[in-house]
């Protein structure tokens, strides 16, 4: 006696359907796996609790410091970026503090030399007491000059001045705002 195997339909056409289904999304996409495990998309270097410090002919005249720095090298234009803000301390030949720099995003730009600070930038000579406020603010190392096109706002002891645009030297001694849009004078008497 033999007996036959009936393989019902309400079997076979789900199981299908779940076959092809399984199967026919195993698809890759060789521009996307690349895209995905693309190495120079990644960080060389991280470092975290960094300090770097600058000197010129053994006299310290920067110290920066930064919770976190990311240095991506395998891109034709390589920086190091600093997701999470720095600090930064500028010194006279005598080691005093003269200024200090704090924003909550930075990028070094390696091959032009140029810093990019970005978000509730804040530049304070704490010779003057003048203090910048900005959304960005770039320094070009080579050309020992500070500048942004962002809106600016500066605090000297007397008043507050707005404007757009901005041009310092490196010890922001010597500055002067692009587009001026009006001043606030500060009396401490009232």
């Amino acid at each position: 006696m033999k007996t036959k195997k009936i393989i019902s339909h309400k079997f076979v056409i789900p199981a299908l359907i779940a076959g092809f289904t399984i199967f026919g999304s195993c698809e890759n996409d060789i521009e996307k796996v690349n895209q995905i495990t693309r190495t120079s998309d990644m960080a060389s270097l991280i470092v975290n609790e960094i300090e770097t410090i600058y000197s010129d002919s053994g006299c310290v005249k920067v110290i920066l410091t930064a919770p976190k720095l990311l240095r991506f090298e395998n891109k034709e234009n390589a920086y190091d970026e600093y997701p999470e803000g720095l600090d930064v301390k500028f010194f006279d030949d005598n080691f005093n503090t003269t200024g200090t720099l704090t924003c909550e995003y930075a990028k070094y730009l390696v091959n032009e030399n140029i810093w990019d600070a970005r978000k509730n930038v804040e530049a304070i000579n704490l010779n003057t007491g003048e203090q910048l406020n900005t959304e960005q603010l770039f320094w070009d190392i080579e050309k020992e000059l500070i500048f942004s096109d962002a809106f600016v706002r500066i605090t000297t002891q007397d008043e507050v001045l707005y404007g757009n645009g901005f041009e310092s030297n490196q010890d922001f001694s010597k500055w002067k705002i692009l587009n001026p849009k009006g001043s606030f004078n500060i009396n401490e008497d009232e």
